[in-house]
């Protein structure tokens, strides 16, 4: 399959209220186009662990044709990008052609679309504020 047949949407950040101090994060990525393998998502809780790809949490789930929700739990007000790719084949690793384009299904979150290698955490980034949000966004590769 090529790059466009991959198509990965992601619907909706939804941020609830856990208590006081702490927020969830529902992060559901639709359009997937097969249940293959796995779904690596890694959330990150600033630019410079971005940079270096130490992301402050990580979940792998098993992939499901159509769409998934990964849940982050107990996360303190401030901002956040997630990073996603759907590795089909079970090599832990995304697939690239000769030309580094990615042969798998990947994303970011808060729209942000590669243009020429990963996009900039400023671009995927969102905010969890002191009080609960609803953040609906679409992501289309």
């Amino acid at each position: 399959m090529n790059i466009i047949t991959k198509l990965f949407i992601v619907t909706g950040i939804t941020f609830t209220s856990q208590n006081v101090l702490s927020e969830s994060v529902d992060f559901t990525i639709e359009g997937i186009q097969s249940s293959n393998g796995k779904i690596y998502v890694q959330l990150f809780d600033s630019e410079s662990g971005y940079k270096t790809g130490k992301a402050a949490l990580a979940n792998i789930v098993k992939a499901k044709k159509g769409s998934v929700t990964i849940t982050f739990n107990e996360l303190d007000a401030g901002e956040y990008g997630i990073r996603y790719f759907h590795d089909e084949n079970n090599n832990g690793e995304l697939e690239t052609n000769l030309f580094g384009l990615p042969t798998e299904g990947y994303g970011y979150s808060n729209n942000a679309k590669a243009n020429f290698g990963p996009v900039d955490f400023t671009t995927m980034r969102f905010s969890i504020a002191d009080v609960a949000v609803k953040n609906n966004s679409t992501v289309t590769y």
